[in-house]
């Protein structure tokens, strides 16, 4: 059963990489001038995922990370050894910039763990009990070109990508999204470029990637904003 988002009782949205604030006591971790890490940090975000889910959902519980994902990404295994983004330095505690340059030293694992312990685990504690029962959007937005570091850059990289895992995703939600987002006219695909769904307890839950280039600017007066921001609103809710 599909339902709109004014019906859905407990609606929450994940929105984990909108931030690009990186904290004091970290800059002497990095290898490069501060403009670079600004840069990377702003390149690497999803920006404006925080503002887009408020105004789409203004009644939805919207949990988002609190820095920048090239500090601590809270959408990466904690365990490097079952992360494959940490192959190319892009694991939970980044050490390598999208071009696969090393801009940030090694971790001793204290102070790894001193990390995770500020901003991954109070997130994901916070995101499990918010999870249970409800209805879970997982937010984000991808450039138009695959970077070097993409472990399946090879597919299609449609304008709205559906993210789905069986057992967290009812099929017929993947299909109403599906016929939902075509009729907004907007290109659609499933699972390519980026796969499956957090799974945080929900009673259901998707991930929505939007290609950057159809995004617009969070003002009033672009129309591929407002374009989006109806598309997200009107989406059915599935559980």
């Amino acid at each position: 059963m599909t339902m709109t988002a004014s019906q859905v009782r407990e609606l929450l949205i994940h929105v984990p990489h909108a931030s690009t604030f990186i904290p004091d006591d970290v800059w002497p971790e990095f290898l490069v001038p501060k403009a670079q890490v600004e840069a990377e940090a702003l390149a690497s975000a999803d920006l404006y995922t925080d503002e887009m889910a408020r105004q789409a959902w203004p009644k939805a519980k919207v949990i988002q990370a609190q820095v920048s994902r090239i500090i601590v990404d809270v959408e990466r295994y904690d365990d490097d050894s079952r992360e494959e983004m940490a192959e190319v330095g892009r694991g939970a505690l980044y050490t390598h910039d999208h071009n696969q340059l090393k801009i940030r030293k090694s971790l001793p694992e204290r102070r790894r763990e001193e990390l995770l312990m500020r901003y991954y685990r109070p997130h994901w504690q916070e995101l499990r009990a918010q999870a249970a029962g409800a209805i879970l959007i997982d937010l984000h937005t991808y450039p138009v070109e695959p970077w070097i570091i993409e472990r399946h850059a090879q597919g299609p990289r449609p304008e709205i990508d559906i993210g789905f895992t069986d057992g967290l995703t009812p099929p017929s939600w993947v299909s109403a999204l599906s016929q939902h987002f075509h009729e907004q006219g907007y290109d659609v695909g499933h699972n390519t470029p980026y796969a499956g769904v957090i799974d945080a307890g929900a009673k259901a839950a998707v991930m929505i990637e939007i290609r950057r280039d159809v995004v617009g600017q969070p003002n009033g007066a672009d129309p591929k904003w407002k374009r989006l921001i109806d598309a997200l609103r009107s989406m059915p809710m599935g559980g």
